[in-house]
């Protein structure tokens, strides 16, 4: 069955037969907007006993998957079938990725430290640079007061739309007093980011998103807007707290608690409090338009236990710029736990988290797959 209305702009469901119809031609159950219909599944463990898992592809297709915060690397030159030995990107690298679009450059950027390592052979070889960190107005930011950490945050993008086309902007958190997760200071942790307009050298400190909240996610839709969804670790409704940036990530305002997205409890905290309250690290990925029929699709990955244990890794997909997310399928059952997401051209989607059978740290793994899979037998709410 096919949507009518090309022009229409925003999911609809129908009701008769719950049949999900999203904005400009196709369906749950019909093949989606991509250039591969059949749909593709594939686990593979990449790493044993480390955590922090972070995923990129690179702009020859290459893919790359982080553990250890980024020190460590995995590469894939076909697509996630094959992966190389690990190697070590550098002795201090300890932060996110990012890919720069205007140079295919690929930097793990550690604010903390005052560095990033860059490749610019896609992820073949690396070399250390110092970089610059500007405050935000409270002074946060620079590594020798209160740090921006991009570490366990998701992957950065290069913005393409709008005034600020080519920035580079990446989720980061700043821990008052000095980066102490300790519970008591969950009041004065906030989610942030920063960005660079000269290819990496100088990062700006943005503007706080809200207060007690960490691990953040972002993404740039079509339109140029920022969605920022973040961990919360002080809300006992479980649910995952947006923002919205409309000036290429300096600001963000628009802030309200997610109706669809949710989150674990674990490890329940009570010392300052009476329930469970401390979330997840998140992955999350808008698909390229090219494999989406010119539309944003946006997927988001987590635990699916809401206020919960770390189980049942999952990954959601919305239709109509994070409004609401409609679908979503089981990735793993068991334990798990940290997350990242990124996606090819093509229509591949690679899930890189953290799973075990007793325990949800035992192996990092990524999950190769495409929206053909995730929308063939999602649950439909």
């Amino acid at each position: 069955m096919r949507t009518t209305n090309a022009t229409t702009r925003w999911m609809r469901v129908m009701l008769a037969g719950t049949l999900l119809c999203v904005s400009g031609g196709w369906c749950v159950g019909d093949p989606p907007p991509i250039a591969a219909s059949k749909p593709v599944f594939e686990l593979q463990d990449l790493f044993d006993s480390v955590r922090i898992p972070n995923i990129v592809v690179a702009a020859d297709g290459t893919v790359l998957a982080f553990a250890r915060s980024g020190r460590l690397l995995r590469r894939s030159e076909d697509g996630g079938k094959t992966w190389g030995a690990i190697q070590e990107v550098g002795h201090d690298a300890a932060g996110s990725a990012i890919v720069d679009e205007k140079t295919g450059d690929i930097m793990v950027v550690c604010p903390q430290i005052g560095c990033l390592w860059r490749s610019g052979d896609h992820g073949k070889t690396w070399r250390r640079e110092g970089i610059t960190v500007k405050p935000n107005p409270l002074g946060h930011g620079p590594p020798d007061g209160v740090p921006a950490v991009t570490a366990c945050s998701e992957s950065g993008v290069t913005l393409r739309y709008g005034k600020h086309k080519g920035r580079l902007l990446m989720p980061a958190r700043v821990q008052p007093p000095k980066g102490n997760n300790d519970q008591q200071w969950w009041p004065y942790n906030y989610n942030t980011a920063i960005f660079s307009d000269d290819g990496g050298k100088t990062w700006q400190t943005s503007a706080p998103v809200q207060s007690g909240t960490g691990e953040g996610t972002l993404a740039e839709l079509s339109n140029g807007a920022i969605y920022y969804n973040s961990r919360s670790h002080m809300s006992v409704d479980h649910r995952r707290r947006i923002a919205w940036s409309y000036n290429g990530g300096a600001m963000f305002v628009d802030w309200y608690v997610s109706e669809h997205l949710y989150e674990v409890g674990e490890p329940f905290y009570f010392k300052y409090g009476t329930k469970p309250s401390y979330g997840c690290n998140a992955g999350l990925v808008r698909l390229p338009l090219e494999a989406t029929d010119g539309k944003d699709v946006l997927l988001f990955s987590t635990p699916d236990d809401p206020g919960g244990s770390r189980i049942r890794m999952t990954v959601w997909a919305s239709f109509d710029r994070a409004k609401s997310w409609p679908v979503k399928r089981l990735v793993y059952e068991g334990p798990s736990a940290y997350s990242s997401l990124a996606a090819a051209p093509d229509g591949s989607i690679y899930l890189l988290f953290e799973r075990g059978t007793k325990g949800p740290y035992e192996t990092i793994t990524v999950a190769r797959f495409n929206l053909a899979w995730l929308t063939a037998s999602s649950q439909v709410r």
